[in-house]
């Protein structure tokens, strides 16, 4: 068993970068997201230490730029963990400046950047580096001599993820996202292949840093909003449910499946005198696409290659129902009402449409969405104003949990009955005059549902007879 070696030190950018070694990046980190505002930041800080009104200071002391975290994979072979970001501004910056004589051209780095934010980050700032005149530009080499950073290098990987854990637990601003990729990229220590491919598609996924959104909005609140008991979420509790809480197998490549929609091998039966009991099946398919893999929200999560197709599942899903519109008149419903309405409204309306598409697929849909809209209007038309808070009032002030009831019912009408049930109608019951200015919110919420039944409102102005107008929407739309 090797023996597990830790190395601390100083060392100057200039030697550090001079270094005979090869250097990479592993394919679990997170891509390189430094902007302008980064870049200007680091030459503001750098130029106040080195120059003075007089201009650059050859006598001043060395300046410290933080530390940096590496993996000795091999002899003279390492992964950076923990300073990408600075690392690759300072390669950007010299090879822009010095581009002949830089630390890349002597080719002991090989940062390959597999991200396509990483690629565009990169050549937007490499652009600006060298159209950009800064004061420090023309002494770059000298301040590369005096520029210092902490090195820390271990031959252990779970020692090196340990100290970038508790580093970055210290304020860093890494989200949680960045956390679950690469606590479950290491769960797939030694399976380079699978790494690769689950990084790729991970950064893919996350174009816009989409799943902040995903898992902090749609998936924590989907498993975490139960009963009466509810919070916003927080870094630390979503590490806790999608780090500590999920589960390790001795075979990691096979994935525990849990009942669900998605994986019933028949959904009903028929019975006569001669035959007895027959029990249909559901069509069986040995390839499946995303939004198909047979997970539930709820469901206990596996470390490595189930998180990741967990994920992957959740946010094809997301992609169906309101990238690719696939459900047409499904979105015609939901743009037309939630045009210009509350944020916290909208956010709350497609988790809620997640967790029903993950019970029911796409059965009765449309119905689902306008029995929805039925609660969260009246609330919307009642009050003046809609905070994160109204949401978890909604949840947590009826006699059970929305989100709770579309886990547990057995049937769609079970869903909208509780719906109906909970919506008071008298909400409705507001004159236009009574909704603010013609460009209020209110107003604005109004104006959608005129324009949505538009074909069975009889020229009514008002909300009052919502109810019949969606049953009457639904009899001529489904």
């Amino acid at each position: 068993m090797q023996e597990n070696k830790l190395s601390v030190g100083t060392c100057l950018v200039e030697d550090f970068f001079n270094y005979d070694a090869t250097v990479s990046l592993p394919d679990y980190q997170r891509p390189y997201v430094w902007d302008f505002s980064k870049l200007e930041q680091l030459y503001k800080d750098i130029e106040d230490h080195f120059f003075t009104d007089k201009g650059y200071n050859e006598g001043a002391p060395l300046y410290y730029l933080g530390s940096v975290l590496l993996y000795e994979k091999d002899k003279n072979t390492f992964e950076v963990i923990d300073g990408q970001q600075r690392i690759t501004t300072l390669l950007l910056t010299d090879y822009a400046w010095n581009q002949a004589e830089s630390f890349l051209e002597k080719g002991y780095w090989n940062l390959q950047y597999n991200s396509l934010l990483s690629s565009v980050n990169l050549k937007q700032n490499f652009l600006y580096i060298k159209s950009t005149s800064f004061y420090i530009k023309q002494h770059i080499q000298n301040i590369f001599s005096k520029l210092v950073f902490t090195v820390i290098i271990t031959n252990s990987e779970d020692e090196a993820f340990t100290f970038f854990d508790s580093q970055n637990a210290r304020g860093v601003s890494l989200s949680a996202v960045d956390f679950l990729k690469s606590y479950h990229l290491r769960e797939l220590k030694g399976e380079e292949k699978l790494q690769e491919v689950f990084a790729k598609k991970w950064d893919s996924n996350n174009t816009g840093q989409f799943l902040n959104e995903l898992f902090n909005l749609m998936l924590w609140r989907s498993r975490q909003w139960k009963g009466k008991n509810l919070y916003f979420e927080y870094k630390d509790a979503i590490l806790d449910n999608f780090q500590k809480q999920t589960i390790k197998e001795k075979n990691g490549e096979t994935i525990n499946l849990y009942p669900n929609v998605f994986n019933a091998l028949s959904s009903s039966l028929t019975f006569s005198h001669k035959q007895g009991v027959v029990v249909q099946p559901n069509p069986l398919s040995l390839q499946t696409t995303a939004e198909q893999y047979p997970f539930a929200l709820r469901q206990p999560i596996q470390r490595g290659i189930g998180f990741f197709l967990y994920a992957e599942k959740y946010f094809a899903i997301y992609q169906v129902l309101f990238v690719e519109k696939r459900y047409h008149k499904f979105n015609d419903v939901y743009e037309t009402l939630y045009n210009g309405v509350s944020y916290y409204f909208n956010t709350f309306f497609k988790l809620a449409v997640i967790s029903y598409y993950d019970k029911f697929k796409d059965n009765k849909l449309i119905e689902f969405a306008l029995w929805l809209d039925y609660l969260l209007g009246s609330y919307r038309i009642n009050q003046h104003t809609i905070v994160a808070q109204t949401v978890i009032k909604i949840l947590r002030d009826n006699n059970q949990n929305l989100l709770d009831v579309i886990e547990m019912s057995y049937r769609p009408d079970d869903v909208f009955d509780f719906l109906k049930q909970i919506t008071r109608d008298e909400f409705y019951h507001k004159k236009r005059s009574e909704l603010g200015g013609e460009n209020g919110v209110r107003i604005t919420y109004l104006k959608n549902n005129l324009s949505l039944f538009n074909n069975v409102r009889n020229n009514e102005e008002q909300l009052n007879n919502k109810k019949n107008w969606i049953n009457a929407f639904l009899i001529n739309n489904t």
